[in-house]
């Protein structure tokens, strides 16, 4: 592994845990830990190299944020974690970037879940309850090369048709022109940068 390549990914770490603290200090003001309907995307791009995380409520995703319990849910989970392996279909480069996805990690997060696991065992109201609150998340990160990044000048996105329950996505874009963010919406689903 080359030195460019070990730097690239050292950036794009630092990159990312930046964002994530911005979103965490961003949740921590609204109440809760997440808003229905709101998604995030990070970009990090440097050189011809991408890196994207992606992160929404199980609401927005599937309708639900409990554990799939019916064969319907189940279904849906898969479905949705089939389409979220393949982001060029939901969030949409110029062609001229010619971008490939070089990898795809696609998750479900459950908050709590050892606490839940714990309750589960002592009190059946407990567990109903727990389940209650409980908070699925649908998380994705993604490599991208690209022919030629500096065409990464608008981004479209189908996310909103695939997803008809998310109704915003809250966009960071880190390249070496500095960072910038903008919300897109299910109405307004272009970005220009």
């Amino acid at each position: 592994m080359g030195l460019h390549h070990y730097a690239g990914r050292l950036f794009a770490a630092g990159i990312f845990a930046v964002i994530s603290a911005g979103y965490a200090e961003e949740d921590h003001r609204e109440l809760g830990s997440h808003v229905h309907g709101r998604a995030t995307l990070a970009i990090a791009v440097e050189a011809n190299s991408v890196q994207i995380e992606f992160a929404a409520p199980g609401m927005d995703i599937v309708g639900f944020e409990h554990e799939a319990e019916t064969a319907r849910q189940k279904r849906a989970v898969e479905t949705a974690l089939a389409d979220l392996r393949e982001p060029l279909k939901l969030f949409v480069f110029p062609e001229t970037a010619g971008c490939t996805v070089t990898s795809a990690e696609v998750n479900v997060i459950a908050e709590d879940d050892e606490h839940h696991d714990a309750e589960a065992e002592t009190d059946d109201t407990a567990e109903t309850e727990e389940l209650d609150d409980r908070h699925a998340e649908f998380r994705a990160t993604y490599a991208l090369a690209c022919a030629d990044a500096a065409q990464l000048t608008s981004i479209y996105f189908p996310f909103f048709d695939r997803f008809a329950e998310a109704h915003a996505l809250a966009v960071t874009i880190i390249d070496a022109d500095g960072q910038s963010s903008s919300d897109v919406t299910s109405d307004y689903r272009h970005l220009e940068r």
